[in-house]
């Protein structure tokens, strides 16, 4: 059975060169999945976008979500003495009948799941 995982990360273009190493070295497991993040190229501002898609086998969204929460820790940039981390969303359905909708929320250096009928 498969779920779907969709999401994105704002950070600045610090955190998100950062990102993309933790992306790139994959001490998670992601293999193949790590292909499915995008990255925002154009766009004006302080944030960079970084985008996640994918229909991932449910036996291996625990190697999504650790990543994203390796991210979410570890992709942070001090400017002065303001700490940013990563901030964003994601939402994963599973197929399997009678498991719950997840959201992760991704703030403060950390992923936070909710459940949801």
């Amino acid at each position: 059975m498969f779920a779907e995982i969709a999401g994105w990360l704002r950070l600045d273009d610090e955190g998100l060169a950062k990102a993309l190493e933790i992306i790139k070295t994959d001490a998670d497991d992601v293999g193949y999945y790590g292909d499915s993040w995008c990255v925002q190229t154009k766009g004006g501002g302080y944030s960079r976008h970084l985008f996640f898609g994918c229909s991932v086998r449910e036996s291996e969204v625990e190697q999504v979500r650790a990543q994203v929460a390796r991210i979410a820790s570890e992709a942070f940039t001090i400017d002065g003495e303001y700490t940013d981390y990563p901030e964003g969303l994601f939402r994963v359905e599973y197929e399997s009948e009678g498991l719950p909708v997840e959201t992760w929320q991704i703030s403060a250096g950390a992923l936070r799941v909710e459940t949801s009928a």
